[in-house]
């Protein structure tokens, strides 16, 4: 009774304290965690295409060569945008130290001392011809006469200067005018047009347009490389499948094999040491099944990771061949006119063309048109007008042979492309015949191992028929068990090369996304 109140009393101080919650909490985890353990996870099946199909839409590598597509595409755009006129809408205010003035006050004082001048003349020559006249009259000599006019004429002539002179100065305002305050605001929408530049835009957008196939190609010689791979680790996920089926049916074998042997060695017909081969032989093919199935697993991991998905998935394409192929000249042309290295190739022997247009350029002048408005005219200094349109011609007479060493330099380049391009035409007209010659040798050692692989399966029948007569030993029927086994592991290693040889070939030819395609119409 003590001890049961001692219990109780535990008990409640227990879960007095705030345990009961956290054993409630960890009930539930372990609960949800072993529902987990039991609930079966489905594989998914997948076909070579759909395969390819995510590899296309998911792979990063492939995104990122699709967006530098898009790239040259907007600088196409950039291109041609260089065709049209510029037009720029500018402001600015300025503070400059003093306000600009015109000063002509100089012409002024000439104006007004050529006046004075006239005046002189004219009064001077009326005085001394009246005083002149008197003198003579009165019967003054000549000589006097003349002195005493002329003195008269300068009197005149002076006074009416000074009076003309002082006279324009009043009413003549100053000649010199402030044109430019010192804190001024300019407002100004211009245009400017090239409409010749010596092929030098012309070349330029073609240069964008064809960068855009030149990036296409290399988009699709990256995503052919990437397919090719996923195809490969495909390919090797449903050797691994297949190994792992022959594996286990190998196992089985051995498995009646061994209680056979047990049976015999009850009734006397074997010994003991036959019963221990079968079972030594059963436990290497046990070994081999866990080895296939780990080695399954990691094709499996490695195939999720290309495609950017979980690992519950099962390859179902068969590992196989078409049986309607291309013959060896077809892939080869195919490869010539599609293989997107080489289509990359052409595309940058036409661009270097266009640098040599585009460096040929500089030895013509540039022409442009050109417009401007003044928004803003309250500023204006007179010697500015409101607006101006008129067109401008530049031609670099001497730039220290920089022209003809681009020209050269373009001409190099492409000559470096056409000589890469004869080279890269050869090295894959060879790719595809080594393919094409892998194809075959795959293809006549399936012929081969089918022969073979009758006479493995007779001799397995007939050695266990002469065990089970106590004519063959358990080391015989295993030897013809794993001998079969070889072969048939044989027999998928030269269908999973041959379809490997197969798949070199669409990639040469552009083709690897498709493959899924072609084999599911065999």
């Amino acid at each position: 009774m003590h001890k049961t109140m001692s219990f109780v009393n535990s008990y409640f101080f227990y879960f007095s304290n705030g345990h009961f919650y956290y054993l409630i909490t960890a009930m539930i985890y372990y609960l949800i965690l072993i529902l987990l353990l039991l609930t079966p996870v489905s594989a998914n099946p997948l076909s070579l295409q759909e395969a390819l199909e995510k590899a296309k839409s998911g792979n990063f590598q492939i995104k990122a060569e699709k967006e530098k597509v898009e790239r040259a595409k907007s600088e196409k755009n950039e291109a041609r945008a260089r065709f049209m006129p510029t037009v720029s809408l500018s402001a600015s205010v300025t503070r400059i130290d003093d306000p600009i003035y015109i000063d002509l006050n100089q012409i002024r004082s000439g104006m007004i001392g050529v006046h004075g001048a006239e005046a002189y003349q004219s009064y001077y020559n009326e005085y001394y011809k009246e005083f002149y006249n008197n003198f003579t009259a009165s019967g003054m000599s000549e000589a006097e006469a003349t002195a005493r006019a002329d003195a008269a004429g300068k009197q005149a002539g002076t006074n009416a200067q000074e009076k003309t002179e002082s006279s324009l100065n009043e009413q003549l305002p100053s000649f010199e005018k402030q044109v430019q305050d010192d804190l001024f605001f300019n407002a100004r929408l211009s245009v400017v047009w090239p409409i010749f530049t010596g092929l030098k835009i012309l070349s330029a957008y073609d240069a964008a347009k064809e960068n855009i196939d030149a990036k296409k190609a290399e988009f699709d010689m990256a995503q052919n490389t990437i397919l090719m791979d996923v195809a490969t680790k495909y390919f090797t996920l449903r050797l691994t499948e297949e190994l792992i089926v022959l594996r286990e049916t190998t196992k089985k074998n051995l498995e009646e094999h061994l209680d056979r042997s047990k049976k015999l060695e009850e009734g006397g017909q074997i010994s003991k040491a036959e019963r221990l081969r079968a079972e030594v032989a059963l436990a290497e093919a046990e070994d081999a099944l866990s080895d296939a199935k780990r080695d399954e697993s990691l094709a499996r991991m490695v195939l999720a990771s290309l495609l950017q998905t979980d690992t519950n998935l099962v390859a179902v394409t068969p590992v196989d061949v078409p049986v309607q192929m291309r013959s060896k000249d077809e892939y080869k042309q195919l490869a010539l006119e599609k293989h997107p290295g080489l289509r990359q190739l052409q595309t940058e022997r036409k661009r270097s063309k266009n640098a040599i247009s585009a460096a040929r350029a500089d030895y013509f002048p540039t022409v442009a048109l050109f417009g401007y408005k003044e928004l803003y005219t309250k500023d204006l200094t007179i010697l500015e007008p409101e607006w101006a349109i008129g067109a401008k011609v530049q031609m670099d007479l001497f730039k220290g042979g920089d022209t003809r060493a681009k020209v050269s330099h373009a001409k190099s380049l492409d000559r470096s492309l056409a000589s890469l391009e004869k080279q890269t035409m050869e090295n894959i007209s060879l790719l595809a015949e080594k393919k094409w010659r892998e194809l075959e040798h795959a293809q006549s050692r399936l012929e081969s191992l089918n022969k073979t692989k009758e006479l493995a399966e007779e001799s397995l029948r007939s050695q266990k028929m002469a065990y089970e007569s106590g004519l063959a030993t358990s080391l015989d029927v295993v030897d013809a068990e794993l001998a079969l086994l070889r072969l048939k592991m044989a027999d998928l290693k030269a269908h999973y090369d041959a379809v490997i040889a197969w798949l070199g070939l669409l990639e040469i030819s552009g083709e690897v996304s498709d493959a899924g395609i072609i084999l599911e119409k065999k």
